[in-house]
């Protein structure tokens, strides 16, 4: 990986339908997916069918319960679990274990353990930008202080830390000194029991190629970034906390719209907008906060041979 913080991707990247195509065929189709949870699989054997890249694979479990999966153009497939979440991989005769693709990422987001936690918000919402714009939104440390200068103040942007794990990417940054009990409670939930006192930050992370997540004291939630076009992207957003009764879920995806939908998802709509001009450009790049996007950039590069 580049130590130098470079905008590798050409425009077209953003809008071609030739570039999207071989995203679809290339990159979706040969790495790990993400379903949801394991509960989204029914137990009586009726199949979960998913949309990977330009393939669509069925997710169901045999007689004695365990998850098996199939291209639906008669390809086999693979299915493995990681922390009560459902991956699977277009082409089982390519697909590494998922806990090698994984790597050390788990080991650097801290003591959270999903599977513990229930599920208590699931809804999606359009972003009209290119799907690589939202990742590179997510990556992007330096706009923390400015795109959400107000809806993530209680954070101490200053002391974050960041690093590349394998293909993958592990974000923390702590509250800031005096808020850090009532921050947790603005979020709408009680604070997870089996996490540490120093998770209660924000934590930010992406499995590589499109599947951020995000950690609070109260919660842990996924955001797929699911793509429908070259300038069209769905967010889904699914939202887990510890078991109960006593969560203000409305607050909380209040809170979530206004980070990931009316200032992130705006943010890559007026980027999207810009891009096709023949006087697009990207201006250098701050040289720390935003290399994880020329690591991202050489990522996925080198997965669809450009």
């Amino acid at each position: 990986m580049t130590a130098t913080a470079r905008f590798l991707l050409p425009a077209e990247a953003y809008w071609s339908e030739e570039w999207f195509a071989l995203e679809q065929r290339a990159l979706f189709g040969r790495t790990w997916w993400f379903v949801g949870p394991v509960s989204d699989v029914p137990s009586d054997g009726r199949p979960v069918v998913v949309e990977v890249g330009d393939q669509f694979v069925a997710v169901h479990r045999d007689a004695s319960g365990r998850l098996q999966a199939q291209g639906l153009g008669g390809r086999r497939a693979a299915v493995d679990v990681w922390a009560g979440f459902v991956f699977v991989h277009a082409d089982a005769e390519v697909a590494e274990p998922l806990a090698d693709w994984l790597g050390d990422l788990p080991a650097n987001i801290g003591t959270f353990r999903p599977d513990e936690l229930v599920e208590v918000a699931h809804c999606r919402f359009e972003v009209a930008s290119n799907w690589k714009l939202y990742i590179e939104n997510h990556i992007d440390v330096y706009h923390l202080w400015y795109l959400h200068e107000q809806s993530l103040a209680d954070y101490d942007h200053p002391r974050h830390r960041w690093r590349s794990c394998g293909s993958h990417w592990a974000f923390y940054e702590p509250p800031r000194e005096g808020v850090a009990d009532a921050a947790q409670f603005v979020r709408g939930f009680p604070p997870i029991s089996h996490i540490d006192r120093d998770d209660w930050g924000s934590g930010a992370h992406l499995i590589f190629p499109n599947l951020p997540f995000a950690t609070g004291a109260g919660f842990f939630m996924t955001y797929q970034c699911l793509p429908r076009g070259p300038r069209h992207t769905t967010i889904d957003l699914r939202v887990r906390a510890e078991p109960g009764d006593d969560h203000d879920v409305d607050a909380f995806v209040a809170m979530v719209s206004t980070v990931l939908h009316a200032e992130d998802g705006l943010a890559c709509e007026r980027i999207q907008a810009a891009v096709r001009s023949p006087d697009f450009a990207v201006g250098p790049l701050a040289a720390a906060h935003e290399l994880p996007i020329t690591h991202f950039h050489e990522r996925l590069l080198d997965r669809v041979g450009r």
